[in-house]
Formats: structure tokens, C-alpha cells, sequence
């Protein structure tokens, strides 16, 4: 099949056959269908490269889409906006750690003028926040974004758009992450925040140019927050909310998770008291995630741990588990780990690591925190 016109004006660095795959798989196979595809080509060994994929996610799309795609290529072309592929040049390097156990998206539609690189630390909570909520966020973006960090977050009313406008106050860059396609007005009259997200950072999405708003999509995104961060920080947001989604997704991605401490009589505080209870870092200073970022040391126990096994394959464990899970069980301590961690350490793959967590955790051996997997159960 030719390759029309408009994708090599979207390509930049990508081959035009897979921008017309891209573009065809995100107006008739939503990304959540791309869950299915990779499952089985991780469960028969095939290959993740982001070609296979999609040509094969784009085979499975419907006759007659044609026009629809024509559509959403005009609509990204007047965006000016661009085409990533995981895997190609140009795609977050951050986010694309999480590929493909992880949730990392296949593509990703950008408008706006960021470029890759530098440190990006999230700012979430809820979309009914305190006064004293709105505060902290919209100070910490604008802290943040003065030091050089980009700030993520989801333009949602509330806690993200204040750490948007913190780090847009700022000059600094902040980079949003959405729930729809281009060209919806969601959050609705709130044009003119995504337009200076746009022009100081970026808009971010996965979805076709005039995806409407579907309330699972937008806890769908939230693996892209926290893909593309180093760090989450959660302001203030309920124990069941897309705040703490973000969080516990970040702690699977191997990022460090932040709760701002409350009131003990704030249902808004719930959320990050929570996070903090089950190992979360407290949020003291904005300073602390300053350190955090340039202290690097998220991997250094599972890198040590690596370093003091190169010699020998790991020793299972005593309890009646698979050889995988006892490997796994033998890595864990007091000290909270990731599975892309736990994966380094033992020479096992992600999903393998993943599978033997599971084991682990139902046999009361392995715990999950925001920070990681530890030893031991609740």
C-alpha cells in the first residue's frame, strides 16, 4: 500500500508506512485494544519492536476507514503537531523505560515545542482541592519549573492546572498530558490554558484528534504522567482518586512517589496520608524533590544488589515457590523496589519479574508500596 502524502509531512524521523499505521490505529483501534496485541506477542516470544506492532494492530482495523484517517492526519497537520514512536528518535526517553510491561503507549501525538530531555517531576490531586491545596500546587509548579524541572500533570480543574499555571508564572516548561484528543475543549472554556501549556511546553495525548472525553481514557493517561516522570508528587486527592492511580502506576514504573501531609480532618489530605502510611515520601520542603532528582539513587539498592550477584545465579528461596519467584523473593528486603529494578538484578524479564511478584504476594512473601515491592506481607 502507497503512503499517502500527509504522512511523511507528519513522519519528522519516523518512516511514512508507520505514521499511516499510527494515525490508522488511533481511529480504529483505541490504544487500550494495544494491551491485547503486546500480551500475546510477549507470550510467544515475538518481537515488541513498535513496526510489528502496529502493523499488526492496524491490520485488525475495519474497512472503510480511509476517510476518517484522511481526517485525522488534516487535523494533526494544522495542530502541527508530531508523530513518536516508541523505540524511534525523538519518543520520551523517560517514558520509553516503561516499554512494553510497563505501560509505555506505542505512539504519542505532541503539540508544542518542548524537547526531550531534563529532569520532569509530576504534580496530580484532586479536582476539588483545599485553598491551601491550590497554594502548594501552584507554588511547587512555579518552584519547580524555576529550577529547571519540567512539570507534568493532567489539566485537570484543580490541583493540575494550579501546577501548570505555577510552573507557566514561572517562564519555566510544563507539559500536559490529556484525556481526549486535540481539539476537544476539555476542560470546557479552558482554551486558553492549553494554548500556553503549548507555546511554554507541550500537549500530549495517544488519542485521534477529536476523541471525546471518556472517563476510562483519562485513567488510562495517567501511566503517561508517571511515565514521563522522575517523580510524583500528590498534593492532595482521595484514597480512591486518578491522583493515587498516578501514584501506585509510578510505583510499578519504579518512580519515587511524594504525599504532601494534611490535616487528619481533610478528606482532600486522605490520599497523600495514605500514600505516605504505606512508604510514600513526605513532602517537608520543595526541596526535597530537588534532592531527589540530583541524588539519582532510585536504582542504586537493585544495582548493588546486581553488582553482589554477578557472580552467581540467585539461590530460590526455602518456601515452596517457582524457581522464578524464589530468585525474586531473594532480592527483596526493607527496601522498596521496582520491578524494572528486581528485572536488572536478577537477569529475569519484566513480565517474568512481574508474574513472580504476583506468586509472592499471594503466598504473603512480597508487599506492594508506592515506592516498590518489599519482603513480607501487610
Amino acid at each position: 500500500m502507497s503512503v499517502p502524502g500527509w504522512a511523511a509531512e507528519l513522519a519528522a524521523e519516523l518512516d511514512g508506512a508507520l505514521v499511516r499505521g499510527i494515525v490508522t490505529c488511533a481511529v480504529a483501534r483505541p490504544p487500550e485494544r494495544l494491551r491485547a496485541v503486546l500480551a500475546g506477542r510477549l507470550a510467544r516470544n515475538a518481537s515488541t519492536d513498535v513496526g510489528e506492532v502496529v502493523a499488526e494492530l492496524a491490520g485488525r482495523a475495519p474497512s472503510g476507514v480511509e476517510a476518517q484517517v484522511e481526517r485525522a492526519a488534516v487535523a494533526l497537520l494544522r495542530d502541527r503537531a508530531r508523530v513518536l514512536a516508541v523505540g524511534r528518535p525523538g519518543y520520551p526517553p523517560a517514558l520509553a523505560t516503561a516499554w512494553p510491561e510497563l505501560g509505555a503507549p506505542a505512539w504519542l501525538f505532541v503539540r508544542g515545542a518542548r524537547g526531550d530531555g531534563g529532569p520532569a517531576v509530576a504534580v496530580v490531586g484532586t479536582r476539588r482541592p483545599t485553598a491551601d491545596g491550590l497554594r502548594t500546587a501552584h507554588e511547587l509548579g512555579a518552584f519547580l519549573a524555576a529550577a529547571g524541572v519540567c512539570v507534568v500533570s493532567g489539566l485537570a480543574r484543580g490541583i493540575d492546572q494550579a501546577a501548570h499555571r505555577g510552573a507557566l508564572s514561572a517562564g519555566g516548561t510544563t507539559v500536559a498530558v490529556l484525556g481526549t484528543g486535540f481539539g476537544v475543549d476539555y476542560p470546557a472554556r479552558d482554551g486558553r490554558v492549553r494554548a500556553a501549556i503549548a507555546e511554554a511546553g507541550s500537549l500530549v495525548t495517544e488519542y485521534a484528534p477529536g476523541t471525546p472525553p471518556r472517563p476510562w481514557q483519562f485513567l488510562w493517561r495517567n501511566r503517561i504522567i508517571s511515565g514521563l516522570s522522575e517523580a510524583v508528587v500528590v498534593v492532595e486527592g482521595l484514597t480512591r482518586s486518578g491522583a493515587l492511580h498516578t501514584a501506585r502506576l509510578a510505583a510499578a514504573q519504579g518512580r519515587e512517589v511524594f504525599g504532601v501531609p494534611g490535616s487528619l480532618h481533610a478528606p482532600a489530605s486522605s490520599g497523600p496520608l495514605a500514600l505516605v502510611r504505606d512508604g510514600a515520601r513526605v513532602l517537608t520542603r520543595f526541596d526535597d524533590v530537588l534532592e531527589l532528582l540530583c541524588t539519582s539513587s532510585l536504582s542504586s539498592d537493585a544495582s548493588g544488589a546486581a553488582a553482589e550477584r554477578s557472580h552467581r545465579p540467585p539461590e530460590p528461596t526455602a518456601v515452596d515457590v517457582s524457581p522464578a519467584a524464589g530468585w525474586v523473593g531473594e532480592l527483596l528486603g526493607a527496601q522498596p523496589a521496582a520491578p524494572d529494578e528486581l528485572a536488572a538484578a536478577s537477569g529475569l524479564p519484566v513480565a517474568a519479574v512481574l508474574a513472580a511478584l504476583g506468586e509472592l504476594g499471594g503466598r504473603g512473601l512480597a508487599r506492594h508500596t508506592p515506592r516498590g515491592f518489599v519482603a513480607g506481607g501487610d
